[in-house]
């Protein structure tokens, strides 16, 4: 019986350590999760920005030396 009580206890450590570990790791996705979101906002604000010098430079033309 004592066998069975410290294989349970030993079992209930090892759960609440990989409970920590799971929350740990939950925070961190989270965290990874919103710096990727602000740098997809961030590349699509560039992303617009640089469409918008685009239609707004004017005609290539061709030096006047040529």
């Amino acid at each position: 019986m004592a066998y069975v009580s410290a294989r349970l206890t030993e079992l209930e450590l090892k759960y609440m350590r990989l409970e920590r570990h799971v929350e740990e790791l939950s925070g961190v996705v989270a965290a990874q999760q919103k710096t990727i979101d602000a740098l997809v906002a961030e590349l699509r604000s560039a992303t617009a920005r640089l469409r918008d010098l685009g239609e707004a430079a004017p005609p290539t033309e061709k030096p006047p030396h040529y």
